[in-house]
């Protein structure tokens, strides 16, 4: 039987996690149905255990601690995942002087994983820990272009839209439109669905599993002088030999 306050609990550090300005008591109960004293005493508990800190201010928020980065920090570490992918896109990022992203999938948004970036970038880009949605990333569309169809359409069926952009995908689908496109190509493209001065190319990454595990993208500004079918060949090249490397057998990438 589950523990009901380690339940309790790890529910708040992740709902904890995902706000970036922190959350507050109260923001805290009316997300979770908690009572209040009860979520002020597992808030306690965390901040005790360093895996909550809190800041003062007109009200107090309570943010992610150190020792819950630190943990974090440890488990991309030693993902092997990560270790295999790291050499690889740090070649691919000096090949393209490019941003390069490893991300995984959550639900139905990515995670970012692991990111490569060169000296000077024109551009702001996601930093590691961040989210953003499935359907109008190129990471999470290649990782869902390497899902079954009935997983595809079961995710899409969880997927909030939002418009980003004139260009971001509004519906279900059009997004397995996308997807079959994607699987089509090789690789997936967000042209500036989030941003309107970013294009971004991803590739899903397969284990030893035969299973989509994450993906690689490439991060860049916008331009018609863009040679994307060079980028992409780079890209997929690199997404080959990682799920070479994590024991893949498949026959996504090609021969």
């Amino acid at each position: 039987m589950k523990n009901r306050s380690v339940v309790r609990a790890i529910e708040i550090l992740g709902l904890i996690s995902e706000s970036k300005d922190g959350l507050s008591l109260n923001e805290i109960v009316e997300k979770t149905d908690i009572p209040k004293t009860t979520a002020y005493e597992i808030l306690l508990m965390l901040m005790e255990t360093r895996m909550v800190h809190s800041e003062e201010g007109k009200v107090r928020l309570y943010k992610v601690g150190l020792r819950s980065f630190l943990i974090g920090n440890r488990y991309i570490q030693n993902m092997d995942l990560i270790q295999v992918a790291r050499p690889i896109v740090e070649e691919t990022m000096q090949k393209l002087n490019m941003t390069v992203f490893i991300a995984m999938l959550d639900g139905n948004q990515i995670v970012y994983l692991h990111k490569s970036e060169p000296e000077y970038v024109p551009i702001y880009t996601a930093n590691i820990s961040n989210r953003e949605d499935a359907y109008c990333t190129s990471l999470g569309k290649a990782i869902l272009s390497g899902l079954p169809e009935s997983e595809q359409r079961e995710l899409i069926g969880t997927m909030r839209f939002r418009q980003r952009t004139v260009r971001t995908i509004m519906d279900g689908d059009s997004l397995l439109e996308d997807l079959k496109e994607t699987r089509k190509r090789g690789y997936s493209i967000d042209d500036r669905e989030i941003l309107d001065f970013v294009k971004c190319l991803g590739v899903p990454l397969f284990n030893h599993k035969n299973r989509v595990c994450a993906a690689i993208s490439t991060a860049g500004l916008y331009s018609e002088e863009r040679n994307i079918e060079e980028e992409a060949g780079i890209l997929v090249g690199a997404a080959r030999e990682i799920s070479r490397r994590l024991g893949y057998e498949g026959d996504y990438y090609g021969s």
